[in-house]
């Protein structure tokens, strides 16, 4: 099943990634208040949404390069 993809201007691409490395952050220091089960489930939701930040990132740079190879 192909994704719709969503027509978003680069600054919207990176508002997400900063939204979501916000948000990994925010469920780090979350952790400190819990019981250690539920920290490891805060951190791996943490490690995914980063890891989704750092492929946003990458992808977006790799579309600027292509870009710029083409112009």
């Amino acid at each position: 099943m192909t994704e719709p993809q969503p027509d978003l201007s680069p600054d919207d691409w990176r508002r997400i990634c900063d939204a979501l490395r916000y948000l990994g952050r925010d469920l780090h220091h979350r952790s400190f208040a819990v019981t250690a089960e539920r920290r490891e489930l805060l951190w791996d939701e943490m490690d995914r949404c980063l890891a989704l930040a750092d492929r946003l990132s990458e992808a977006m740079n790799d579309h600027k390069s292509t870009e710029t190879s083409v112009n």
